[in-house]
């Protein structure tokens, strides 16, 4: 008789076969808090909110963690958390809702900025935002926070030339080793962009990883160099989340960006270009 144990794989020898690798929802934060302008808040979700998500994800099982941990784990069933851009909020009111709900994170740094304002936000009144110092930034690595890395000067690595997306993106991965003794492991693409050469640079400098935006779930099969993430509405709550880290992206505006790409790279190598005087 064919019974369940017999017919599994590898039951012959008494061990049973190891499930696939499981497909990473990777999410994606830059602040948490409710005071932004109306043009920042897609990059901004309310306290409330963001609680209400980690408790909803951690009560159906979820494990949540940082990027390098999950990558690290590719058979648990987890959610990985991510911050962008290491805003002061981070301290003040993400990682107390994280260490209530027992949760991990990684926070991308983009070093140059660090202590000072965001000022690549240029056109926005979130400019004055500040950020993180690295007497802050020391602190969270020794609390358990995955630091990462940003880029330096937060630049639109796809369309600089390969010398100056090189300089900024191994100046960035030394500074974190310089202030917090910690070596970043992970790389968070400013403003998500990404190419073939950016890869290389960032894989050249020592990382392990590194992230985009995305709009999916990271399939284990894909590069750890263009790790797909998932924004988080301001307005997403319990069943939208869940659906989130199941689904990712299912909108048609997300696909269409998707399909922009190309073009969209062009013009803004052709806006680098006119800026730095053709």
């Amino acid at each position: 008789m064919t019974t369940l144990a017999t017919a599994l794989p590898g039951a012959a020898s008494g061990v049973l076969a190891e499930a696939p690798p499981m497909p990473l929802p990777v999410l994606m934060y830059h602040s948490v808090g409710d005071s932004v302008s109306a043009d920042f808040r897609r990059w901004e979700v309310p306290p409330s909110v963001f609680a209400e998500q980690l408790g909803a994800l951690a009560a159906s099982g979820y494990h949540l963690t940082g990027l390098t941990d999950a990558l690290a784990h590719p058979h648990r069933r987890q959610v990985a958390i991510t911050f962008d851009d290491a805003f002061e909020d981070f301290v003040t009111t993400a990682l107390p809702a994280l260490q209530t709900i027992g949760a991990g994170a990684t926070l991308y740094i983009p070093t140059a900025y660090a202590g000072r304002r965001a000022t690549w936000l240029d056109g926005y009144s979130e400019r004055n935002l500040p950020l993180l110092d690295w007497s802050d930034l020391a602190d969270l690595a020794g609390e358990g926070v995955e630091l990462g890395s940003h880029g330096h000067r937060h630049l639109e690595l796809d369309v600089v030339p390969t010398a100056l997306a090189r300089y900024d993106v191994t100046a960035s991965r030394r500074m974190i080793e310089e202030k917090t003794g910690r070596s970043p492991d992970s790389f968070s693409y400013p403003f998500g962009y990404h190419c073939a050469a950016v890869r290389h640079v960032v894989a050249a400098a020592g990382f392990d990883s590194a992230c985009e935006v995305g709009y999916r779930l990271h399939q284990p099969t894909q590069s750890r160099f263009g790790i797909s993430r998932l924004v988080v509405d301001r307005a997403a709550g319990a069943a939208d989340i869940l659906r989130l880290v199941s689904l990712g992206h299912r909108d048609a505006l997300t696909s269409a960006r998707r399909g922009l790409q190309s073009g969209w790279r062009a013009y803004r190598a052709a806006r680098w270009r006119l800026g730095r005087g053709g």
